[in-house]
């Protein structure tokens, strides 16, 4: 795996997940990308929008059938929703980054929301924290569950060195490590400590860094990569219960992030 090269950053990604997630047939592409939007029906106007992309496995319905979006409507969050068709075949052929940003992002931000969420599982985890490295002034911050961060090698450079001390080295973007280390470049460099603290407090939008949100099973084959994360967010940006890389996981990780009121306390300031 490591002596392969693609075109293109983005068909690098691809090639990861197709070969640790889907070793059969890619599904089409789209343009526009397909996607299922739930507007909030209550009184005052929705003044955010979480947009949620799916994991291995995933179709739209995914998000409804799994109770996730009727956890945000029983909570009256004034926030509309759409569930994106991210699937892989569009990080194979190059397009997530111009799909997302052009048929989802784009006309979100021409409605004047003041805030804009991305929430992924899995491979949706992935491109959530891909986007926000790639566009971080076009979203408020992440909400990652079970999402792949790198394989084994990478995770353990990065623990021996420690996050003050790693050193990536000349990033090859074409090649297998080359997104993974670009991620983690973005999280230490990005996200951790102060540059946190101070992206929550009335920075300009555009150079606001995205909060990043993390919830995972302590039973996840991806576990030692999420225990690195949560060790450098803020304790509050991470939580970890017992469970797998399912659903049946990550429901009860929404609805604890939920009740922490992650959105809408922000929305109040």
């Amino acid at each position: 795996m490591r002596s392969l090269r693609l075109f293109s950053k983005v068909q690098k990604i691809a090639l990861l997940f197709a070969i640790l997630f889907f070793p059969g047939c890619i599904p089409q592409t789209t343009v526009p990308i397909e996607t299922i939007r739930y507007n909030y029906s209550g009184e005052k106007k929705a003044r955010m929008l979480l947009v949620f992309l799916p994991g291995r496995g995933d179709s739209l319905k995914t998000f409804e059938r799994n109770g996730i979006v009727e956890a945000v409507r029983e909570r009256g969050l004034p926030a509309d929703i759409i569930a994106v068709d991210a699937h892989l075949g569009y990080y194979i052929n190059g397009s997530f980054f111009p799909r997302m940003k052009e048929d989802v992002i784009e006309p979100a931000k021409a409605r004047a929301y003041e805030q804009i969420w991305m929430i992924g599982d899995s491979l949706g985890g992935f491109g959530s924290l891909s986007y926000a490295r790639e566009y971080p002034g076009d979203i408020t911050g992440v909400v990652l569950f079970g999402p792949f961060l790198g394989e084994e090698p990478l995770i353990r450079e990065i623990k021996k060195a420690g996050f003050e001390q790693w050193q990536p080295g000349t990033i090859a973007k074409n090649t297998q490590g080359g997104q993974e280390r670009m991620n983690w470049v973005w999280l230490i460099d990005q996200v951790r400590g102060e540059r946190l603290k101070a992206g929550k407090h009335g920075a300009n939008k555009h150079d606001r860094v995205p909060e990043v949100y993390l919830g995972y099973g302590r039973n996840d084959r991806f576990v030692s990569g999420h225990d690195l994360l949560a060790s450098l967010l803020q304790p509050e940006h991470a939580i970890s219960i017992e469970g797998e890389h399912d659903w049946s996981t990550w429901k009860k990780l929404w609805i604890m992030f939920l009740d922490k009121d992650i959105f809408e306390t922000k929305s109040d300031k």
